[in-house]
């Protein structure tokens, strides 16, 4: 229930899968893509993924995912 209320709100999901696998549910846009970081703006929130090896597998309406050897998840905000 909580989910569905952050995503209503405007707000992602986010979901780490140990150090392999993140994925942002919500209405999400790519602003950096590289191998070592991907930075993504999802409403108020700016998500910076670093690593290496990091690569898009999904991207639709509803979902990102970024798999790779994932380094760290930093929330950015302002």
């Amino acid at each position: 229930m909580e989910r569905i209320q952050q995503l209503a709100a405007g707000m992602p999901a986010i979901e780490i899968e140990g150090n392999h696998k993140v994925v942002l549910s919500g209405r999400c846009m790519i602003t950096l893509y590289s191998p070592q970081e991907m930075q993504i703006h999802c409403g108020a929130l700016r998500i910076c993924v670093t690593g290496d090896g990091l690569e898009l597998q999904t991207l639709d309406a509803s979902e990102l995912s970024i798999c790779g050897t994932i380094a760290s998840v930093e929330l950015l905000t302002g």
